[in-house]
């Protein structure tokens, strides 16, 4: 599958998940609104009910009155029964409840001449609310029966719209003609205060399927280059060892059919031609046995004082024979000796000067210097004129199989290899306990450096662990 057919699933994913948290979250809202509604319209008939009473109690106080004027006592179990279950229907409960209810308030407007307080009902309702969980900020006024605002405590509750809460109406007079209604000024924030659990599980868990996305977004990028960067190796590895086994099958074949008895020299020279094509193969497949034990901690460096001028004088002949460009090896070594181990010494130079000769021009200037640090850290550098390294792609050259498009340049006439010269470079230096440091500029130069701690230092590491 292409990758930008991953990334368009991953989007209409993420938006199918946003999609479903919003109905969650809307449906939610409305569940919790209307919960609200119903505590709060409940409590608003609590708190009218009481209001009336402390009027009752404030006349009483006013007056000098012990006594309640009127006392009222409503049994609806035992007054109001149904017919056929003997019991007082929901619908008829309602309606005495309703009945008693303006009652109170008609009989203490009416006998103690006092109307409804709207702020003490404010007060009273405000607390009940609290009670319950619900920090509201309270408004309550006296409507006729469309609803229009005859009294209000606050100038906010005479606005209309779905800014605020309102309870259901409620009567106070046999006419119908006056009601009280409790207005809750900041629903918005109760209702998010409520679902405020809700809404940081919400957000952690669009947080964690959002993360958990990208990761495996990432992981099949990852999966999708490792399966491209195997692709182009096996490419690579079949190209790279497809010329030297036809060389060896091609001069076997010879060989063994006698044409070139009576030629030694060219007899010699395909059996130098076959040996040669046959350590190329062993040399590539150490390089990968190599690697492997790098990476697993497994191999063990047999490290000596290494005379550096011999190695790479050996080198650069090798090279020189090898390749048909115009090389020239410029020498400035200050120092002579590397603790090393001279095997893998060897092969990390030879991967360095390689890798010079096969990324530059058809004339290039080869340069090796050496020096000694005032730590005691000797550096070997091996400098090009060659074709330079782009800034984006020095962080990953010393990936293992960071040519992953080899095939690609293979195929287009570019330098053939596997990508494994400069990380093999790199894990060896890092089991000698040192380091390769890279200085290019694209079209110019090319400097690779090779650090080797000194001798003390490396006994300090090994007696540490």
């Amino acid at each position: 599958m292409k990758m930008k057919h991953i990334r368009w699933i991953a989007v209409v994913g993420l938006i199918a998940i946003v999609e479903l948290q919003y109905v969650w979250l809307v449906n939610t809202y409305k569940l919790t609104r209307e919960n609200v509604m119903r505590q709060s319209h409940e409590l608003f008939k609590d708190a009218a009910l009481k209001e009336a009473f402390d009027r009752m109690g404030l006349w009483k106080e006013l007056h000098g009155k012990k006594d309640s004027t009127y006392t009222y006592r409503f049994d609806l179990n035992e007054d109001v029964e149904d017919d056929e279950t003997q019991t007082p229907t929901s619908e008829t409960r309602q309606f005495i409840e309703s009945a008693v209810f303006i009652a109170i308030q008609e009989g203490v407007s009416n006998t103690f001449k006092m109307d409804v307080s709207l702020h003490n009902l404010d007060s009273i309702y405000a607390h009940m609310l609290d009670s319950v969980g619900i920090p509201a900020k309270v408004s309550t006024c006296v409507t006729d029966s469309l609803g229009n605002v005859l009294r209000a405590s606050s100038p906010q509750a005479k606005l209309e719209g779905q800014k605020y809460l309102r309870t259901r109406l409620v009567p106070i007079n046999k006419a119908y003609t006056r009601y009280l209604q409790g207005v809750i000024l900041n629903p918005y924030w109760v209702i998010f205060q409520r679902m405020t659990l809700l809404l940081i599980a919400t957000v952690l868990i669009m947080v964690l399927v959002i993360i958990c996305i990208v990761y495996q977004i990432r992981v099949i990028i990852r999966q999708d280059k490792i399966a491209k960067v195997r692709e182009d190796f096996s490419y690579a590895m079949i190209h790279d060892m497809k010329t030297p086994l036809s060389s060896i099958l091609m001069g076997t074949e010879i060989l063994e059919s006698g044409r070139l008895d009576g030629q030694p020299e060219k007899k010699e020279r395909y059996f130098r031609i076959v040996k040669e094509e046959g350590e190329h193969l062993l040399a590539l497949t150490n390089k990968v046995l190599t690697l492997s034990k790098l990476e697993n901690h497994a191999l063990k460096l047999q490290q000596t004082d290494c005379l550096l001028r011999p190695i790479l004088e050996d080198l650069a002949e090798k090279y020189k024979a090898k390749t048909a460009k115009q090389v020239a090896f410029v020498w400035n070594l200050q120092e002579e000796v590397v603790w090393a181990d001279e095997e893998f010494l060897r092969e990390a130079l030879s991967n360095l000067i390689d890798n010079a000769l096969k990324y530059s021009g058809e004339a290039v200037e080869i340069t090796f210097l050496s020096e000694r640090k005032a730590d005691g850290t000797v550096c070997v550098t091996v400098a090009d004129n060659g074709f330079g390294i782009p800034l984006k792609d020095q962080r990953k050259i010393f990936e293992k199989y960071e040519r992953a498009a080899a095939s690609e340049r293979s195929r287009s006439g570019g330098a053939s290899g596997f990508g494994l010269g400069l990380n093999y470079v790199l894990r060896i230096m890092e089991a000698h306990g040192g380091r390769v440091t890279l200085e290019s500029m694209e079209g110019e130069y090319s400097r690779f450096t090779l650090a080797f701690p000194p001798e003390s230092t490396l006994e300090n590491k090994k007696e540490e662990r």
